[in-house]
């Protein structure tokens, strides 16, 4: 008896090995997911070099922070600069000016905040100096008339002790003008009077800090003057210290040739203080 055949699955025999899936229609030649084709007529994609990449230097940002910088210095230099030249009413060599002097027309104030003892010859901001370094020796300042010009190292430093510095031009002051000068520096303490070299006016006076130019010796400022700032606590650094030089006054010193230290007894004349 013949056997019968079973019947075989449709299409089975097509099949590819191993039951693999027909791929879905349309997927057919194609790479990778969501890239084109890849058939052998395209070649594949080149990478360009991506611009986040590439970095780029900063230069706004460096000369927005240069110029901050620069600024900042400017205003620290202007500070120390305004500071230096600026009155303290708690420090003795940059007292503010006091009301008396400012009362007085022509008066000039500043701060002079230099007061070593330096030997030898120094600069000075103004003429005749008012302040700053000097040397250790000072000149005697007892009601004291110079006939010579002193140097102005030795004369800042009686400055220092509350005196007023009287100086005159000796080509415009002479006779009965200097007399009466010598009339009101004579024997007063804290006071001298000498004359300087090309001075620009006809009378000058000085305190630590303080300048007025007069142009006559009967002035009534000359005595304003003297009356607001001698031996004031709120103008002299060292109030206390004496005026007294008896060896200066014996033998003083010449302008631009300062004294350290006394001079030898053979030196040039004294100075008067009588009337």
């Amino acid at each position: 008896m013949a056997q019968r055949k079973s019947p075989s699955t449709s299409g089975s025999a097509n099949r590819p090995a191993g039951g693999a899936a027909r791929s879905p229609k349309g997927q057919a030649g194609r790479g990778p997911a969501g890239k084109g084709p890849t058939g052998p007529g395209r070649p594949p994609a080149k990478k360009g070099k991506s611009i986040v990449n590439q970095k780029q230097t900063p230069w706004g940002m460096i000369i927005a922070t240069v110029l901050v910088v620069l600024f900042a210095v400017a205003v620290v230099v202007v500070v120390i600069a305004t500071n230096k030249g600026s009155s303290d009413s708690s420090d003795p060599y940059r007292y503010p000016e006091v009301a008396a002097a400012k009362k007085i027309q022509g008066v000039a104030y500043h701060v002079e905040p230099n007061h070593n003892h330096k030997d030898g010859i120094l600069t000075y901001d103004t003429t005749p100096p008012t302040g700053g370094n000097h040397s250790q020796y000072w000149a005697d300042c007892t009601g004291t008339v110079y006939a010579q010009p002193i140097a102005n190292e030795n004369a800042v430093h009686m400055l220092e002790h509350g005196a007023i510095w009287i100086t005159y031009n000796a080509d415009k002051v002479k006779g009965t003008q200097l007399d009466g000068l010598k009339q009101i520096v004579s024997g007063v303490d804290r006071l001298a009077l000498s004359p300087y070299p090309n001075l620009k006016s006809a009378v000058s006076l000085q305190a630590w800090g303080y300048q007025l130019f007069v142009d006559s010796p009967s002035d009534p400022r000359i005595n304003q003057f003297i009356a607001a700032l001698k031996l004031n606590p709120k103008v002299t650094p060292e109030s206390t210290a004496s005026c007294s030089q008896p060896t200066f006054k014996a033998h003083p010193s010449t302008f631009g040739h300062p004294l350290w230290v006394p001079a030898p007894a053979s030196a040039s004349s004294g100075a008067s203080s009588g009337a």
